[in-house]
């Protein structure tokens, strides 16, 4: 079965509060795409295989948070939706 992020594919915002003064962080895409020049080109699942955490086993999409109030940049694991749903 395969799974997408509904953010990713814009059906959802995501709308996270940083964990240093929680204000409101902005959305900065997935982690993924920050791993090369020709990262977001590549197939998702391959990146994610190894990309350092466990998002393929755990049906989420890590996403990089920024803070502008506090210039704190974090990652959240946004859950994935099985396809057809």
């Amino acid at each position: 079965m395969s799974y997408y992020c509904p953010v990713c594919n814009g059906l959802e915002t995501a709308e996270w509060s940083c964990p240093l003064c929680g204000k409101t962080a902005e959305d900065f895409g997935r982690f993924n795409d920050y791993l090369g020049p020709y990262s977001p080109y590549r197939p998702i699942e391959d990146l994610s295989l190894t990309n350092g955490f466990a998002d393929v086993a755990n049906h989420c999409c890590v996403h990089v948070f920024h803070c502008e109030h506090c210039s704190h940049s974090f990652y959240a694991f946004l859950p994935e939706r099985p396809a057809g749903t």
